[in-house]
């Protein structure tokens, strides 16, 4: 008599970050001629388990091509190893290590960052990084990994990837506790009660910028607070009016136009500056840079700040408008 067997074991990391790769409509397959190859169309070819780094994983290598991708661009998604020529050593070098500072932080928000990390003969750039892994600095590579940031959370893979993080950083929760002191699981961080890992210095979200002025809720994250909870590694200090020369949010990218009223003076002492379309009257930003801003003098010092439109004048530091704009241009990561 044939025995029936019921199913099989698989790993449930593998099954999420396999289900990931899916859903940006890759295949994955297995060879033992690669370690990790991208086919330049729709195959990412990984080496058998066995050939894998003790600390490796299915989980890591998906993450860290995804970060490839991202770091490398759209243009690149046609080509074989996302176009990366390691005969270029020193471009190379440069792209390498800002997928690690893109990776760290993605990997950060969810307390990940020792448990996915490269596979090992990358290791001493990754295990130097800093805190934030994106903040200033003179390395050529932070600027790469800054700019592939906006698409890795708000852009069309963010869903599959953010996803696959928030259900690796669950397994970590029910695991950390009984797994053993050498294993990954243990060096996970526990989360706040947003979502993401705490700030390791910060305090409590009432100090944070996207706090409500009742600090009840996160504007960030769209969740309930209190004053003790701890803050997160998204965590960003209060603004006031001392900030706005070195920002220039809402004078740039972060809105298309900014809106003049019948009322405002600037209709009548610079109609040169003046746009229209039909009714909506405005002042446009050609380049970014609204028509408005002293093209000689620091970058976003306002030339017509006395007769400004009523809707810079009603503009308020630190509300919602200014933290989306922040948000669009940039100045922040949340």
């Amino acid at each position: 008599m044939t025995r029936t067997i019921p199913g099989t074991y698989g790993d449930p990391l593998d099954a999420i970050w396999l289900r990931c790769a899916a859903r940006l409509g890759w295949k994955v397959a297995r060879a033992p001629d690669v370690y990790a190859s991208w086919d330049g169309r729709d195959t990412l070819t990984l080496c058998p388990p066995s050939d894998f780094d003790p600390d490796d994983s299915v989980a890591q290598m998906i993450l860290h091509e995804i970060v490839h991708a991202l770091v490398q661009g759209p243009s690149m998604l046609r080509e074989v190893d996302w176009g990366l020529d390691n005969t270029e050593d020193a471009l190379a070098a440069v792209q390498e290590h800002a997928c690690h500072r893109l990776q760290a932080a993605l990997t950060d928000l969810y307390g990940l960052r020792d448990m996915l990390a490269p596979t090992t003969t990358w290791r001493p750039y990754w295990d130097a990084l800093p805190p934030d892994a994106l903040g200033a600095g003179d390395d050529p590579a932070i600027p790469l990994a800054r700019a592939a940031w906006p698409e890795a959370v708000r852009g069309k893979w963010s869903g599959p990837l953010l996803d696959a993080l928030r259900a690796t950083a669950d397994m970590a929760d029910l695991v950390r506790d009984a797994a053993e002191p050498d294993s990954l699981w243990s060096r996970t961080r526990p989360r706040t009660v947003v979502g993401i890992a705490a700030h390791p210095s910060a305090g409590t979200c009432d100090t944070c910028a996207w706090s409500t002025s009742q600090t009840t809720h996160c504007r960030a994250h769209d969740r309930a607070i209190a004053p003790a909870s701890p803050a997160c590694v998204r965590w960003e200090r209060k603004l006031d009016h001392s900030d706005c020369a070195a920002c220039g949010a809402c004078c740039r990218e972060g809105f298309h136009a900014v809106s003049v009223e019948p009322e405002d003076a600037v209709n009548l002492v610079r109609p040169d500056l003046i746009s229209a379309d039909g009714e909506f009257r405005y002042l446009d930003r050609p380049g970014g840079r609204c028509v408005g801003l002293n093209p000689g003098g620091p970058p976003w010092r306002c030339a017509i700040y006395a007769i400004r439109p009523h809707a810079c004048r009603d503009f308020e530091v630190g509300a919602d408008a200014c933290l989306q704009a922040r948000r669009r241009v940039g100045l922040s990561r949340l």
